[in-house]
């Protein structure tokens, strides 16, 4: 019978054909772009206490770079409702951005693929020393619960808890997720799934029992963790090509690669 570090062993490693970097970098234009109209959300709207509050009568609206969604207490507006067309331009930009991501990565397939070996050596090295949790660790573990529980205790009969749902959940879970040592990225991404459904499931229910309408919260949680989870891995990716791009022109990697000179 098969031993788990057989199955481990068995696990297809990332594909790092240049046809992979192309398609990860449409992803991630693509989702760029979703990220972007989920935040114009905030830019295009007159109020989020709607969010929060069904019963108040604001303009809602989002979408970037063209207007994709329009709600309106003035129903003879020919212009509300969701605009298909619009819809089509945003998708033909985040394709266009997409495949300018693409390139990217063609273009640094190379240091790219050097980092997920690395990242792939190191993960397998910690997940055969098991899994631990650190002084440190426990602390910061410590500490999210209190702060939960706190926020729980003192917001649980106002329509705040649902903002801090909203607009502090992504942390929550990345934090539910990195405090654990010694874990594959494989493991933490589950950790992430089940926290997510759960804490979407949480503000379902709180938001019933504040009378909010379903349609609310889950717009919430759209245009809170879309917008956050999409402009952040957007900014890790720039900030990783950008030290990619410095390591490649350094000087030192210049002479580390040229062959030692001897004095004959």
């Amino acid at each position: 019978m098969p031993s788990p570090t057989d199955f481990k062993k068995r696990r297809k490693p990332p594909g790092t054909t240049p046809a992979h970097w192309f398609l990860r970098g449409m992803l991630g234009g693509v989702l760029l772009i979703t990220a972007c109209n989920a935040g114009s959300y905030f830019l295009r709207t007159q109020s989020v206490a709607d969010l929060i509050d069904g019963r108040q009568n604001v303009t809602e609206s989002l979408g970037f770079p063209a207007r994709v969604w329009l709600e309106e207490n003035y129903s003879n507006n020919s212009e509300a409702g969701f605009n298909f067309f619009a819809a089509g331009i945003n998708l033909l930009f985040g394709l266009s951005i997409g495949s300018l991501f693409g390139a990217i990565g063609i273009r640094y397939q190379h240091s790219l693929n050097q980092k997920i070996a690395e990242f792939e050596k190191k993960n397998s090295n910690q997940q055969s020393k098991g899994y631990q949790f650190s002084i440190i660790g426990l602390l910061l573990l410590t500490t999210l619960i209190a702060v939960l529980t706190s926020t729980v205790i003192n917001y649980l009969k106002t329509p705040q808890l649902l903002l801090v749902i909203y607009f502090a959940g992504p942390a929550i879970l990345l934090g539910l997720a990195m405090i654990p040592r010694g874990m594959h990225w494989r493991s933490r991404v589950v950790i992430l799934a089940i926290a997510e459904v759960g804490l979407i499931g949480m503000a379902m229910w709180y938001g019933q029992t504040l009378g909010v309408p379903l349609e609310r919260v889950m717009l919430g949680i759209f245009v809170g963790w879309t917008s956050q989870s999409g402009i952040f891995a957007f900014l890790i990716t720039v900030a990783l090509l950008m030290h990619m791009a410095i390591n490649e022109k350094s000087p030192d990697k210049i002479d580390n690669d040229s062959p030692p000179s001897t004095i004959t």
